[in-house]
């Protein structure tokens, strides 16, 4: 934080620095503070992409989905954005509709058919969805390019106790609870097993 004051006390131009006081504010609850640094930062850069991406983001968190929308299709805008795959990811995320945030949760792999959290977001909406042959291939295809987390694993023991694949549910299932004892996943799998 002191870093942070003292670059933009030595030059108030600094969008970067503003944008990272802003994620910075954030993280430890300040978001009226983060809000300010946010404006700020897109006033001196309205064409960066990744700090309308970051300042979406935030006002996803806050609920403000309309304006969250806004700061991710503008970063979408510029044609030089490395990575816009994650503006359409957070389009999907921070969307109430199903059908929408699959619209942009494809668009992500469109762009990048690798992303793994495009890939367990499609996974996960596949099974919301009763798509178990989809959220299936979405787990395999996030599995051959990052390692297995809880939350995979989890949604694929739910998958294939649909999909009667009793071997690949047990393996998956002892994976979760060996690996991560301690999660989230682990507890709501446990409590599954138990009411079944």
């Amino acid at each position: 934080m002191d870093r942070l004051l003292k670059a933009v006390r030595q030059d108030d131009s600094n969008e970067l620095a503003y944008s990272s006081l802003g994620l910075l504010n954030v993280r430890l609850g300040q978001y009226e503070e983060a809000e300010e640094n946010f404006k700020k930062a897109i006033s001196l850069a309205p064409d960066n992409s990744s700090i309308r991406n970051n300042y979406g983001v935030f006002l996803c968190k806050l609920k403000r989905y309309k304006e969250s929308k806004e700061q991710f299709l503008n970063a979408l805008k510029n044609p030089l954005y490395q990575t816009p795959e994650n503006a359409y990811l957070n389009i999907g995320v921070c969307s109430a509709d199903k059908v929408q945030a699959e619209k942009y949760f494809r668009q992500a792999l469109r762009e990048n058919p690798e992303f793994s959290i495009a890939l367990l977001s499609m996974a996960r909406l596949s099974l919301e969805l009763k798509r178990y042959l989809s959220a299936r291939a979405y787990l395999q295809r996030f599995h051959a390019v990052q390692k297995p987390t809880p939350s995979s694993l989890w949604i694929s023991v739910q998958v294939e106790k649909v999909l009667g694949d009793k071997n690949l549910m047990e393996s998956r299932a002892l994976l979760l609870k060996r690996k991560y004892p301690d999660s989230e996943e682990t507890r709501q799998y446990l409590l599954w097993k138990k009411n079944e």
